[in-house]
């Protein structure tokens, strides 16, 4: 692999996990958790989504060809496969900023204060997010031909994916009067899913100019 093919896709893993259909909200609106939990969290999501990213660009392009061609409309059903995920993970932010539950002790618990964190975000990195299919095409215009160039490729993408979701963990550590707001969380939610439901409809506008 060239230099600007590991900058290109180092940079693209690292800023994927900030579009629309992916989790990284979900970090931010997780002021009640504690650091030690946070990061757990974190790097249950960073693993199994990194992975999950690094298998589509290393063989996703071999599997997209087999169902394409058994499946011949099937690749128009995969690369609109986004507006369905955002879809969900919009209804489920909205549900989030609104929804809280009370403990044993009558405290108000958001339903992200998970018992197993770790589990819970490696659960949810690997959902399959709106660029996972891109990957499977950016591996076949990659051309990585040979053992090396694909394990290469894939473990740029595993690197800068892990970073994208560590890197927004890391910067709330600086600002931790502010994460623990309990405003925040809601905030951040109604926002972003505000964001996913906007993609929803532009996608669904263009898919249908593009169908009709």
């Amino acid at each position: 692999m060239s230099l600007e093919q590991i900058v290109f896709l180092i940079g693209f893993s690292f800023a994927h996990v900030f579009f629309p259909g992916h989790p990284t909200p979900l970090l931010l609106a997780t002021g009640s958790m504690t650091r030690r939990n946070a990061w757990k969290f974190t790097f249950g999501m960073a693993i199994a989504h990194g992975l999950l990213d690094a298998m589509a660009l290393g063989v996703g392009q071999f599997f997209l060809r087999m169902l394409t061609a058994a499946w011949p409309s099937g690749k128009f059903y995969l690369t609109n496969l986004d507006i369905p995920i955002l879809a969900i993970l919009g209804i489920f932010l909205v549900f989030e900023a609104f929804h809280c539950h009370q403990d044993e002790d009558g405290t108000k618990k958001k339903i992200l204060d998970f018992k197993r964190p770790f589990l819970a975000g490696a659960a949810i990195g690997f959902i399959p997010g709106p660029d996972t299919i891109g990957y499977a095409m950016v591996g076949g215009a990659l051309g990585l031909n040979g053992l090396a160039h694909a394990l290469t490729a894939t473990g740029v993408v595993f690197i800068g994916t892990a970073l994208g979701f560590c890197s927004v963990t890391t910067v709330t550590g600086f600002f931790p009067s502010i994460i623990k707001s309990p405003k925040l969380g809601p905030i951040i939610c109604i926002l972003t899913a505000l964001l996913c439901f906007a993609s929803v409809g532009y996608r669904t506008w263009n898919t249908w100019q593009d169908w009709a």
